[in-house]
């Protein structure tokens, strides 16, 4: 067995679900999210735009194509709407019809999680890998969405501070890792009350990686007092056995 083998474990069942069809909405999905970043943060030209929501059509329609592909998968059950909802969300295109419901297209990111969670028998398949590579996805999803939030309800309060794209996403990234700076804060009631949402998601989104990292530093040594301790039961329980075995031998020669 190759050194690579002994390490990766890519389990049979995974191999099947992961296709042609879910690298394809992958890469999709990365495309769209590109376009959700250019259109917060850019100035786009006309025409440019026009052919951006042109792609960002053909990437919604391919979104709720796969929505359909995953919900045949289950049997039609309806347990797959427990979060398949947010597949439906991230099919929002870029038309003014649907103006506003556009802050909910940052769950696009979704596509790309949910196909990269797949992938997570690629890592050394502990339960702390899974939980410490999801973090970041969900910092990244509640940074990107807060940024398109607070913009929306932000920009055009009056003292607002928060006017620009870039000011959104310094605001976000400030926030989501409790530095706070102070230089850019917002002044509306509903920017508060999605700032306050964003203290607690930061809070506890290091929180918890902090109390993974430690136990992960504490757990391997008390896995190895651990082994320590069923190699002496196990001596012992040889040593026993063996007085055991002399014993029956002195008495059956008595």
């Amino acid at each position: 067995m190759t050194p690579t083998l002994s390490i990766v474990k890519i389990d049979p069942e995974l191999r099947e679900r992961l296709n042609g069809w879910d690298w394809f909405v992958l890469v999709v999905a990365l495309v769209a999210l590109l376009f959700v970043i250019l259109e917060t943060f850019v100035a786009i030209p006309p025409h440019t735009l026009h052919l951006m929501v042109l792609a960002d059509r053909t990437a919604c329609a391919v979104f709720f194509v796969d929505m359909l592909v995953r919900w045949r998968r289950t049997g039609w059950a309806g347990r797959f709407w427990r979060t398949g909802w947010l597949d439906l969300l991230a099919s929002i295109p870029f038309d003014a019809a649907f103006r506003t419901l556009q802050l909910f297209r940052v769950y696009r990111v979704v596509q790309i999680l949910r196909t990269l969670y797949k992938l997570r028998e690629l890592t050394s398949g502990t339960s702390f890998n899974e939980k410490l590579l999801a973090m970041p996805g969900v910092a990244f999803v509640m940074v990107l969405f807060s940024t398109n939030l607070m913009l929306e309800v932000e920009a055009g309060a009056p003292g607002a501070t928060i006017r620009t794209g870039g000011d959104a996403l310094w605001w976000a990234l400030t926030t989501v890792t409790t530095v706070g700076y102070g230089d850019t804060y917002p002044v509306t009631t509903a920017g508060r009350a999605i700032a306050a949402v964003m203290m607690l998601v930061g809070i506890a989104l290091f929180g918890s990686m902090s109390a993974l990292i430690t136990s992960r530093l504490i757990l391997p040594r008390e896995a190895r007092e651990h082994a320590d301790e069923m190699k002496e039961l196990a001596r012992l329980r040889e040593e026993i056995r063996g007085l055991r075995e002399e014993l029956g031998r002195k008495n059956g020669k008595e």
